[in-house]
């Protein structure tokens, strides 16, 4: 069982993402464990009555792995060993479609490529109606990198995996 104070300090995990100083929207677990410890640090150092439980909180991390992992899944999928949040910070609108997305990367072996026509065919099927191309674009752009004519998913620290 996880700690009260890791659970409550860090009960949204869905501002970890938009939290990053540079704009990472995908991550991996160590790096998530890494921020959350850097957060944890950061209220300690202050005079505020959640100092100890910051410092619990930290240890917990190392202590509770499973029980942190469980947490993440609440807000994020696991593809391939990069976490991706399952709702878009800017464009939740878009995330019927981001679903759709993320199923297909999971889905595929790591470092897949999807083609444009893979991906509105599975989503016309999911969703039962056609994407707009501003919907495609946000999404693919927020979870992708283009190459060439397909879309690879983009790896921890917002790179391709390759």
């Amino acid at each position: 069982m996880l700690p009260a104070s890791l659970t409550m300090h860090y009960s949204s995990l869905e501002t970890l993402f938009s939290f990053t100083t540079d704009g990472i929207k995908e991550t991996s677990f160590q790096q998530i464990s890494q921020l959350l410890r850097d957060m944890a640090v950061s209220e300690s150092a202050r005079s505020t009555g959640f100092a100890r439980e910051a410092v619990v909180a930290a240890n917990s991390i190392d202590a509770y792995p499973d029980e942190l992992q469980t947490i993440i899944n609440q807000v994020a999928v696991n593809i391939h060993g990069i976490c991706v949040p399952k709702s878009s910070p800017d464009n939740p609108q878009y995330d019927p479609f981001r679903k759709v997305v993320i199923d297909l990367f999971v889905a595929e072996v790591p470092n897949a490529k999807l083609k444009k026509a893979t991906i509105l065919e599975a989503s016309k099927m999911e969703l039962k109606r056609e994407i707009s191309q501003i919907e495609y674009q946000k999404v693919l752009q927020e979870l992708c990198l283009s190459q060439g004519s397909a879309w690879i998913l983009r790896s921890a620290g917002g790179n391709t995996k390759h």
